[in-house]
C-alpha cells in the first residue's frame, strides 16, 4: 500500500514539477510543500492516508497551561501518545482533521485524514491545496523555534527528533 501511495504522490509531484517523495527514517513519505510545510504521508493499517506536518511550536505560556490542564485529566494508559495529545479534532474538505501539541517541546502537529488514496494528480491537487491553507492558518500563529523554557527541564532538542511527532 506504502508503494501505492508513493506511486500516486509521485505522479502528483511530477505534475507540478516538484521532487519526488523520499521515504523518512520512520517510514513515512516525505515531500515539500509550499511555505513552511514539510509533509510527511502514511498509509494507516485499515487504508486511510494520513498526511501530517509540523506547523510550529506554541508560545511557552500555552505550551505550560496544556501541561498542567494534562495533570487534571485521566489518559487511557492503553491509547498510544499521539492520540492523548491531540488538542482539537473537526472535519472539512472531505478529510478528519487533528491538531495535537508535543508536551516536551511545544511543536504542533497538523493531521488530515483521507479515506482512501486519491486516484489522480487533479485530486491531489485539491487535496495538498486543502492541507497549505489549513498549514497555513496554523502556521501564522506558530512559532519557527521551540518555546524557552520548556516546561520539562532536562528534555532538548537532541534528544527529539521527527519521530517524536510521527505516528507511523
Amino acid at each position: 500500500m506504502t508503494a501505492l501511495l508513493g506511486h500516486s504522490l509521485d505522479l502528483y509531484l511530477a505534475s507540478i514539477q516538484q521532487a519526488p517523495t523520499c521515504v523518512s527514517v520512520e517510514g513515512s513519505l516525505v515531500f515539500e510543500a509550499e511555505g513552511r510545510l514539510q509533509v510527511h504521508a502514511a498509509m494507516l493499517p485499515d487504508g486511510r492516508v494520513e498526511l501530517f506536518a509540523g506547523a510550529g511550536y506554541v508560545r511557552a505560556e500555552l505550551l505550560q497551561a496544556v501541561v498542567e490542564a494534562d495533570e487534571d485529566r485521566d489518559f487511557d494508559e492503553d491509547e498510544p501518545r499521539h492520540v492523548q495529545d491531540i488538542m482539537a479534532r473537526w472535519t472539512g474538505e472531505g478529510a478528519h482533521w487533528a491538531v495535537d501539541v508535543h508536551r516536551q517541546t511545544g511543536l504542533l502537529t497538523l493531521s488530515m485524514i483521507l479515506a482512501a488514496i486519491p486516484g489522480d494528480p487533479g485530486e491531489w491537487a485539491g487535496v495538498m491545496d486543502a492541507f497549505k491553507r489549513t498549514g497555513e492558518s496554523w502556521t501564522v500563529r506558530l512559532h519557527p523555534e521551540p518555546p524557552d523554557p520548556l516546561p520539562h527541564a532536562g528534555v532538548g532538542l537532541a534528544e527529539i527528533g521527527w519521530g517524536a511527532f510521527l505516528r507511523c
